[in-house]
This record gives C-alpha cells, structure tokens and sequence, in this order.
C-alpha cells in the first residue's frame, strides 16, 4: 500500500508505511499538546524559577513520554479495525491510565505532599481524569481517529484505482490478441493469392514484409501506443504487401508535417485504417484508389489523422447506414482509443460525400513549449 497520509510531508516521511507515518504523526501531536500545556502552566502561576521550573520540566518530559507510550498502545487496537465496544473500552483504559500516570508524576517530581492522604491522591487523580490527562487522551485519540478513516478511504481509493486499471489493462490486452492475428490474416490471404497465381517472387517479397511486420509486433508487445512516424513504417510494409497483390491500385499521399511525427497514437492504428481502404475499396474496384493520409491540429489540445480515399460505394443493402463499411479492425481500434485516451480519443469513420469515405482518429496532443504553433509532446 503506497497511500501517505498529508501530502505536503518530506518525501523521505512518504516512503515509509502509512501507519508508521500515522504513529509519527502521533508522536509529533504529543509533543505539540506537551509544549501547550507547559506554555499555559508557565504562564498562568507563579513559582519559584530555580526550583520549580526544573522540577516542571523533569514532570513535562516524563509525562509526555508516558503518554506517548499509553496513546500509541491504545492506538494500535484502532490501527488493527476493533469492533465499537473493544474501541471504547481501549480509549476509557487509556483515560484511566494516562490521568494516573500523570498524577504519580506529579507527586513525583513536583509536589511529594499531594500523597500526603490517599483522599489527596484520589483528587489528583481526578483532576487529571476531568481536567488535563484525560481530555488529552480523547483529544489525542479522536485527531488519530480521523487520520486512520482518512487512511483507510484513500487505500481503498487507490485499491478500486489499481483495480480499474488492471481491468482495463486486461481489456487492451485482449483486444491486441484479437487484432495481432486479424492483421496475420489478412496478409496470409495476400500470400495466398500470390502462390495460386505463381507469382514466387513476389510471393518471396511478401513473406519478408510479413516477417517484418511480426518482427515489429513483437518488439512492442508490451506498449500499446507508439509515434505516427513508426506507424506510418508499419503501414509501408503492410502497404507493400498488399501492392503486390493489387498492383498501380492503390496510391497512397502523406500529408503529416514533422511536428505531428512524435505524437502517440494506439499501435497499429494507421495499419489498420489503411487495412479499411484496402478491403472496401481497392479490392472491390478496378481503377486506382487515391488514399490520403494528413495530420492536422484538432479542436482543443488534440491531433486528428485522417484517411480519405475515393472509389467509395455506398453500400447498396443498407442504403440508409451511414456508418460505412467498418469491421473488426475499425471496431477494435474504436475501443483501444477510447480506452487509451478517455474523454478525449476518438475514432469516427463514414462517407465524406458520394465518392469519398474518411477515417478520422483524434488524440491528444501536447504543444512544444516556446513554438507558436503546436509542436512534438514533451
């Protein structure tokens, strides 16, 4: 458990477990109360300075190390979640012991008279119980008190937090398993095309793109976003994969300004898109299919990529979905983005007029500082 009581503590005091920074905290909430009462003593009688103010010092620093003593034991029942009643019982010990412990203390170091009679005894004692030793202790107690629920509430925060996230660790995960073979797939299909056409050479050139595109796969298994320039590497591969399969079919346009380059986007996300317009247009067409890809600065703090290609045909089953042909991968990367930047992320595909269908995929994106315009994120 990393939860710290006060944040504004050294950091060396936020290293340690939260309960022994609890009994720290205790430990300087004794003092305090010492320092106090003494100053109000000092203040409110006379005495003889050579004698009683050593004989009060003795009794002060005695005293607060047995309250500090009676305080943190009393404490360590409330520490362990006791039910009300072994609590109470804890606190009226700790009361009954601590106004004692300060009534010998006094007898001992400042007025030996005070056991002169046991009935003198019994009225310091209960002075201390009504007055001073006591009041302290609850005092001590109920701020102890506060401090362990806050405790407590904030772990509990952090555990449903450390929950959260290893839920939605766990949905990525398994929406990466899904999309890793769905590219596999797809390839696979380009490969076999290629082989039943007796096309060896290109099909040798597409086993390497292919590895290549494992190769990257497996170098970032464990990061679920990267930069646009390592996408669009990934999508270049891809890209020559599927030419080879549908040669002068598909020309591609970068349209992504230097700046926009290092921005993070969800793995495989251009591969995808791309994957789009391969499936639904160049595939069900003849003629050349003209895909651009452009980076350009979004409402707010975002960047949005956008991937525009025509030869789009509406679909003539259900000629009243705007949606567009989407699948898996579309569906798939929908979900990563807005698991990866909630709020903000988002992926919104569908006809841009008659002949044209857009991808559009907006994440944040965090300006250079000292650029005018927006720049890398730092």
């Amino acid at each position: 458990m990393t939860t710290t009581l006060p944040s504004r503590i050294p950091s060396a005091l936020r290293r340690l477990d939260p309960f022994v920074q609890l009994r720290l905290w205790g430990a300087g909430l004794t003092l305090t109360l010492t320092i106090t009462d003494s100053l109000s003593v000092l203040s409110g009688f006379e005495f003889d300075v050579k004698r009683f103010d050593l004989d009060y010092l003795m009794f002060s620093g005695l005293y607060m190390l047995a309250s500090l003593t009676i305080c943190q034991l009393a404490l360590t029942p409330f520490i362990a979640g006791v039910s009300v009643t072994r609590g109470l019982l804890t606190a009226a010990a700790a009361v009954l012991v601590n106004g004692f412990s300060e009534a010998f203390l006094f007898w001992l170091t400042i007025s030996p008279d005070v056991m002169d009679s046991a009935a003198g005894f019994g009225r310091s004692v209960l002075f201390s119980l009504l007055a001073t030793g006591g009041p302290r202790v609850v005092l001590w107690l109920a701020v102890m008190l506060v401090l362990i629920h806050q405790l407590r509430r904030q772990h509990e925060r952090d555990r449903l937090r450390d929950l959260e996230a290893a839920v939605t660790q766990a949905h990525l995960s398994q929406l990466e398993s899904q999309i890793n073979p769905h590219f596999l797939f797809n390839a696979l299909n380009t490969l076999g095309a290629l082989i039943n056409l007796d096309r060896k050479p290109e099909a040798r050139g597409a086993v390497v793109a292919l590895g290549d595109l494992l190769r990257r796969s497996l170098k970032h298994d464990a990061d679920p976003v990267t930069t646009i320039a390592d996408e669009m590497e990934s999508a270049g591969v891809y890209l020559q994969i599927e030419a080879l399969r549908f040669p002068e079919r598909l020309r591609v346009e970068w349209r992504v300004d230097d700046r926009f380059r290092h921005v993070l986007v969800p793995r495989f996300a251009l591969q995808t898109l791309m994957e789009n317009v391969v499936k639904h247009s160049v595939s069900k067409t003849d003629q050349l299919v003209t895909a651009t890809v452009e980076a350009t600065d979004g409402p707010g703090s975002t960047c949005c990529i956008s991937v525009r290609n025509d030869r789009y045909k509406p679909p003539v089953s259900a000629p009243s979905d705007t949606s567009g042909p989407t699948g898996l991968g579309i569906a798939n990367l929908k979900r990563r983005t807005e698991i990866l930047f909630p709020a903000v992320g988002k992926l919104i595909c569908g006809p841009a007029d008659d002949q044209h269908y857009e991808c559009k995929l907006c994440i944040p994106f965090t300006p250079k500082v000292g650029d005018s315009k927006p720049g890398k994120p730092v």
